[in-house]
Protein backbone atom coordinates (compact mmCIF):
# COMPACT_ATOMS: atom_id res chain seq x y z
CA UNK A 1 0.00 0.00 0.00
CA UNK A 2 1.27 3.46 -0.82
CA UNK A 3 0.39 6.50 1.18
CA UNK A 4 -1.79 8.99 -0.74
CA UNK A 5 -0.13 12.38 -1.08
CA UNK A 6 -3.00 14.68 -1.97
CA UNK A 7 -2.75 18.42 -2.29
CA UNK A 8 -4.74 18.73 0.95
CA UNK A 9 -2.24 16.62 2.87
CA UNK A 10 0.62 18.64 1.42
CA UNK A 11 -1.08 21.86 2.50
CA UNK A 12 -1.54 20.49 6.01
CA UNK A 13 2.18 19.76 6.35
CA UNK A 14 3.29 23.05 4.77
CA UNK A 15 0.51 25.64 5.12
CA UNK A 16 0.75 28.99 3.38
CA UNK A 17 -1.06 30.78 6.23
CA UNK A 18 -1.13 30.06 9.96
CA UNK A 19 -3.66 31.58 12.35
CA UNK A 20 -2.54 32.27 15.92
CA UNK A 21 -5.42 32.71 18.37
CA UNK A 22 -4.33 34.75 21.39
CA UNK A 23 -5.93 36.19 24.51
CA UNK A 24 -2.98 38.63 24.75
CA UNK A 25 -1.53 36.87 27.83
CA UNK A 26 -0.04 33.91 25.96
CA UNK A 27 1.98 35.52 23.18
CA UNK A 28 5.28 35.03 25.02
CA UNK A 29 5.16 31.27 24.50
CA UNK A 30 2.88 31.06 21.44
CA UNK A 31 4.76 33.37 19.09
CA UNK A 32 8.16 31.61 19.19
CA UNK A 33 6.49 28.37 18.08
CA UNK A 34 4.37 30.19 15.50
CA UNK A 35 7.41 31.94 14.03
CA UNK A 36 9.40 28.69 13.87
CA UNK A 37 6.56 26.88 12.10
CA UNK A 38 5.97 29.78 9.72
CA UNK A 39 9.64 29.87 8.73
CA UNK A 40 9.69 26.12 8.17
CA UNK A 41 6.83 26.26 5.66
CA UNK A 42 7.41 29.82 4.40
CA UNK A 43 3.98 30.77 5.74
CA UNK A 44 2.51 34.06 6.86
CA UNK A 45 0.93 34.55 10.29
CA UNK A 46 -2.44 36.01 11.25
CA UNK A 47 -2.69 37.06 14.89
CA UNK A 48 -6.33 36.94 16.05
CA UNK A 49 -7.87 38.30 19.22
CA UNK A 50 -11.57 38.37 20.08
CA UNK A 51 -13.05 41.15 22.20
CA UNK A 52 -15.86 39.51 24.14
CA UNK A 53 -19.35 41.06 24.25
CA UNK A 54 -19.97 43.05 27.43
CA UNK A 55 -22.75 40.75 28.61
CA UNK A 56 -20.45 37.73 28.44
CA UNK A 57 -17.69 39.23 30.58
CA UNK A 58 -17.12 37.68 34.03
CA UNK A 59 -19.09 39.43 36.76
CA UNK A 60 -16.02 40.84 38.45
CA UNK A 61 -14.90 42.33 35.13
CA UNK A 62 -18.26 43.27 33.66
CA UNK A 63 -19.19 45.09 36.85
CA UNK A 64 -16.36 47.60 36.46
CA UNK A 65 -18.08 51.03 36.15
CA UNK A 66 -15.83 52.22 33.35
CA UNK A 67 -15.83 49.09 31.21
CA UNK A 68 -15.26 50.34 27.67
CA UNK A 69 -15.27 47.86 24.75
CA UNK A 70 -13.93 50.53 22.39
CA UNK A 71 -10.93 51.05 24.64
CA UNK A 72 -10.40 47.28 24.83
CA UNK A 73 -10.55 47.16 21.04
CA UNK A 74 -8.03 49.97 20.73
CA UNK A 75 -5.64 48.45 23.28
CA UNK A 76 -5.84 45.04 21.62
CA UNK A 77 -5.16 46.51 18.19
CA UNK A 78 -2.17 48.47 19.47
CA UNK A 79 -0.71 45.39 21.13
CA UNK A 80 -1.31 43.07 18.17
CA UNK A 81 0.04 45.60 15.69
CA UNK A 82 3.20 45.90 17.79
CA UNK A 83 3.56 42.12 17.95
CA UNK A 84 2.98 41.81 14.21
CA UNK A 85 5.73 44.38 13.63
CA UNK A 86 8.10 42.36 15.83
CA UNK A 87 7.27 39.17 13.91
CA UNK A 88 7.87 40.90 10.58
CA UNK A 89 11.26 42.02 11.88
CA UNK A 90 12.13 38.33 12.14
CA UNK A 91 11.41 37.74 8.47
CA UNK A 92 7.84 36.43 8.68
CA UNK A 93 4.87 38.18 7.07
CA UNK A 94 2.30 38.90 9.75
CA UNK A 95 -0.99 40.77 10.11
CA UNK A 96 -3.24 41.38 13.12
CA UNK A 97 -7.00 40.91 13.32
CA UNK A 98 -9.19 42.10 16.21
CA UNK A 99 -12.85 41.09 16.09
CA UNK A 100 -15.82 41.41 18.45
CA UNK A 101 -17.62 38.23 19.48
CA UNK A 102 -17.11 34.85 21.06
CA UNK A 103 -13.63 33.39 20.62
CA UNK A 104 -14.48 30.05 18.94
CA UNK A 105 -16.78 31.78 16.43
CA UNK A 106 -14.29 34.54 15.62
CA UNK A 107 -11.30 32.23 15.24
CA UNK A 108 -13.19 29.68 13.15
CA UNK A 109 -14.43 32.49 10.90
CA UNK A 110 -10.91 33.89 10.38
CA UNK A 111 -9.57 30.40 9.65
CA UNK A 112 -12.28 29.76 7.10
CA UNK A 113 -12.12 33.14 5.33
CA UNK A 114 -8.32 33.36 5.24
CA UNK A 115 -7.79 29.88 3.84
CA UNK A 116 -5.31 29.14 6.62
CA UNK A 117 -3.84 25.65 6.81
CA UNK A 118 -3.03 25.57 10.53
CA UNK A 119 -4.25 27.04 13.80
CA UNK A 120 -2.04 27.61 16.85
CA UNK A 121 -3.40 28.25 20.33
CA UNK A 122 -2.67 27.66 24.01
CA UNK A 123 -4.81 25.20 25.94
CA UNK A 124 -4.62 27.04 29.29
CA UNK A 125 -5.13 23.71 31.03
CA UNK A 126 -5.91 24.12 34.69
CA UNK A 127 -4.92 21.66 37.37
CA UNK A 128 -7.78 19.75 38.95
CA UNK A 129 -7.90 16.45 40.80
CA UNK A 130 -4.44 15.29 39.74
CA UNK A 131 -5.07 16.16 36.09
CA UNK A 132 -5.32 19.02 33.63
CA UNK A 133 -8.67 19.92 32.12
CA UNK A 134 -8.87 21.32 28.61
CA UNK A 135 -10.23 24.85 28.39
CA UNK A 136 -13.64 25.34 26.79
CA UNK A 137 -12.31 27.57 23.99
CA UNK A 138 -9.69 25.05 22.89
CA UNK A 139 -12.27 22.29 23.13
CA UNK A 140 -14.76 24.08 20.89
CA UNK A 141 -12.13 24.96 18.31
CA UNK A 142 -10.87 21.38 18.15
CA UNK A 143 -14.46 20.29 17.48
CA UNK A 144 -15.16 22.77 14.69
CA UNK A 145 -11.91 23.49 12.83
CA UNK A 146 -11.08 21.12 9.98
CA UNK A 147 -7.39 21.97 9.69
CA UNK A 148 -4.49 20.81 11.89
CA UNK A 149 -4.57 22.54 15.28
CA UNK A 150 -1.30 23.04 17.15
CA UNK A 151 -1.86 23.36 20.89
CA UNK A 152 0.78 24.49 23.36
CA UNK A 153 -0.16 22.96 26.71
CA UNK A 154 0.89 24.07 30.21
CA UNK A 155 3.84 21.68 30.31
CA UNK A 156 5.10 22.82 26.90
CA UNK A 157 5.15 26.56 27.60
CA UNK A 158 8.90 26.55 28.17
CA UNK A 159 9.65 24.07 25.40
CA UNK A 160 12.17 25.42 22.92
CA UNK A 161 10.67 26.57 19.62
CA UNK A 162 13.50 25.08 17.59
CA UNK A 163 12.62 22.60 14.84
CA UNK A 164 11.72 19.20 16.32
CA UNK A 165 14.28 16.45 15.96
CA UNK A 166 11.78 13.69 16.72
CA UNK A 167 8.06 13.64 15.89
CA UNK A 168 5.90 11.14 17.76
CA UNK A 169 2.74 9.94 16.03
CA UNK A 170 0.45 7.55 17.96
CA UNK A 171 -1.49 5.34 15.54
CA UNK A 172 -4.57 3.33 16.47
CA UNK A 173 -4.70 1.30 13.21
CA UNK A 174 -8.50 1.47 13.55
CA UNK A 175 -9.35 4.55 11.51
CA UNK A 176 -8.15 7.06 8.95
CA UNK A 177 -4.53 6.75 10.01
CA UNK A 178 -3.23 7.28 6.48
CA UNK A 179 -4.09 10.99 6.63
CA UNK A 180 -2.46 11.66 9.99
CA UNK A 181 0.55 9.53 9.09
CA UNK A 182 0.97 11.55 5.90
CA UNK A 183 0.89 14.73 8.01
CA UNK A 184 3.56 13.35 10.36
CA UNK A 185 5.85 12.33 7.53
CA UNK A 186 5.29 15.61 5.70
CA UNK A 187 6.20 17.57 8.83
CA UNK A 188 9.29 15.41 9.31
CA UNK A 189 10.43 16.13 5.76
CA UNK A 190 9.84 19.82 6.33
CA UNK A 191 11.74 19.95 9.63
CA UNK A 192 14.36 17.34 8.78
CA UNK A 193 13.10 15.27 11.72
CA UNK A 194 12.67 11.60 12.52
CA UNK A 195 9.19 10.08 12.89
CA UNK A 196 8.24 7.41 15.39
CA UNK A 197 4.95 5.70 14.63
CA UNK A 198 3.70 4.34 17.95
CA UNK A 199 0.92 1.77 18.30
CA UNK A 200 -0.32 0.68 21.71
CA UNK A 201 -1.81 -2.74 22.21
CA UNK A 202 -4.48 -2.97 24.86
CA UNK A 203 -5.10 -6.20 26.82
CA UNK A 204 -7.49 -8.59 25.11
CA UNK A 205 -8.12 -12.23 24.24
CA UNK A 206 -6.07 -12.17 21.02
CA UNK A 207 -3.12 -10.51 22.75
CA UNK A 208 -3.21 -12.99 25.63
CA UNK A 209 -3.22 -15.94 23.22
CA UNK A 210 -0.23 -14.76 21.19
CA UNK A 211 1.29 -11.38 22.16
CA UNK A 212 4.23 -11.82 19.78
CA UNK A 213 1.90 -12.28 16.81
CA UNK A 214 -0.09 -9.19 17.80
CA UNK A 215 3.08 -7.10 17.97
CA UNK A 216 4.33 -8.47 14.63
CA UNK A 217 1.00 -7.77 12.90
CA UNK A 218 0.85 -4.21 14.25
CA UNK A 219 4.47 -3.53 13.28
CA UNK A 220 3.85 -4.76 9.74
CA UNK A 221 0.80 -2.54 9.38
CA UNK A 222 2.73 0.48 10.67
CA UNK A 223 5.47 -0.16 8.13
CA UNK A 224 2.89 -0.13 5.33
CA UNK A 225 2.04 3.49 6.20
CA UNK A 226 5.42 4.68 4.98
CA UNK A 227 5.74 5.13 1.20
CA UNK A 228 9.00 4.09 -0.44
CA UNK A 229 9.48 7.66 -1.67
CA UNK A 230 9.60 8.92 1.93
CA UNK A 231 12.12 6.36 3.15
CA UNK A 232 14.82 7.82 0.92
CA UNK A 233 15.00 11.06 2.90
CA UNK A 234 13.03 10.52 6.13
CA UNK A 235 13.82 8.21 9.02
CA UNK A 236 10.61 6.51 10.14
CA UNK A 237 10.60 4.01 12.97
CA UNK A 238 7.69 1.73 13.87
CA UNK A 239 7.25 0.98 17.55
CA UNK A 240 4.65 -1.21 19.26
CA UNK A 241 4.11 -1.24 23.02
CA UNK A 242 1.76 -2.84 25.52
CA UNK A 243 -0.07 -0.61 27.97
CA UNK A 244 -2.61 2.15 28.49
CA UNK A 245 -2.90 4.82 25.82
CA UNK A 246 -2.34 8.10 27.65
CA UNK A 247 0.35 6.91 30.03
CA UNK A 248 2.41 5.15 27.36
CA UNK A 249 2.20 8.02 24.87
CA UNK A 250 3.28 10.60 27.45
CA UNK A 251 6.03 8.29 28.72
CA UNK A 252 7.28 7.76 25.16
CA UNK A 253 7.26 11.51 24.49
CA UNK A 254 9.42 12.09 27.58
CA UNK A 255 11.72 9.15 26.86
CA UNK A 256 12.52 10.09 23.26
CA UNK A 257 12.38 13.85 24.01
CA UNK A 258 9.82 14.40 21.28
CA UNK A 259 9.71 17.91 19.89
CA UNK A 260 6.23 17.43 18.47
CA UNK A 261 3.32 15.01 18.80
CA UNK A 262 0.86 14.49 15.95
CA UNK A 263 -2.61 13.11 16.72
CA UNK A 264 -5.27 12.07 14.25
CA UNK A 265 -8.41 12.42 16.37
CA UNK A 266 -11.65 10.72 15.39
CA UNK A 267 -13.48 10.32 18.69
CA UNK A 268 -17.29 10.11 18.54
CA UNK A 269 -19.15 13.34 19.15
CA UNK A 270 -20.39 12.42 22.63
CA UNK A 271 -16.84 12.00 23.95
CA UNK A 272 -16.12 15.70 23.45
CA UNK A 273 -18.57 16.71 26.17
CA UNK A 274 -17.25 18.29 29.40
CA UNK A 275 -16.47 15.72 32.05
CA UNK A 276 -15.73 12.96 29.55
CA UNK A 277 -12.14 13.99 28.75
CA UNK A 278 -11.05 11.51 26.03
CA UNK A 279 -7.48 10.31 25.77
CA UNK A 280 -6.69 12.91 23.11
CA UNK A 281 -7.57 15.80 25.42
CA UNK A 282 -5.51 14.39 28.27
CA UNK A 283 -2.52 14.24 25.96
CA UNK A 284 -3.05 17.78 24.66
CA UNK A 285 -2.89 19.32 28.11
CA UNK A 286 -0.22 17.05 29.60
CA UNK A 287 2.23 16.71 26.71
CA UNK A 288 5.78 17.99 27.28
CA UNK A 289 5.83 19.46 23.76
CA UNK A 290 3.44 21.04 21.25
CA UNK A 291 0.74 18.77 19.81
CA UNK A 292 -0.68 19.02 16.30
CA UNK A 293 -4.07 17.35 16.11
CA UNK A 294 -6.18 16.71 13.03
CA UNK A 295 -9.81 15.62 13.05
CA UNK A 296 -10.27 12.72 10.66
CA UNK A 297 -13.37 10.83 9.61
CA UNK A 298 -13.65 7.43 11.28
CA UNK A 299 -13.70 4.29 9.19
CA UNK A 300 -16.15 1.56 10.03
CA UNK A 301 -14.29 -1.43 11.40
CA UNK A 302 -15.70 -4.96 11.33
CA UNK A 303 -16.29 -5.69 15.00
CA UNK A 304 -16.25 -9.40 14.29
CA UNK A 305 -12.80 -9.39 12.76
CA UNK A 306 -10.31 -11.00 15.09
CA UNK A 307 -7.53 -9.38 13.08
CA UNK A 308 -8.45 -6.05 14.69
CA UNK A 309 -8.55 -7.31 18.27
CA UNK A 310 -5.03 -6.02 18.83
CA UNK A 311 -6.00 -2.44 17.95
CA UNK A 312 -6.35 0.10 20.70
CA UNK A 313 -9.45 2.24 21.28
CA UNK A 314 -10.16 4.26 18.10
CA UNK A 315 -9.20 7.62 19.50
CA UNK A 316 -6.26 8.38 17.23
CA UNK A 317 -5.76 8.09 13.50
Amino acid sequence: MTLPQSSIEAAFAAPGKIVVATDLTDTEYLLPHAIAQAKASHASLILVHAVLPHESMPVETGAVPYYDPLRMDRDARLMLDSLAHDVQAQGVDCIAAVRHGFVPDIVADVVRNSGAGRLILGTHGRRGLKKFVLGSVARQLLETVDIPVCTIGPRAHRKTAESPVIILHPVSLAGMHQTSAALSIGLAQQFGAQVILLHLIMPGPAVSRDPAAAVAAATEELERLVPDSARAHTVVQAKVALGTVVQEILSAAHEIQAGLIVLGVHAPAHSWLPGTEPAAYKILVSAPCPVISLRVNPVLVDEKSEDKEHASSPVFG
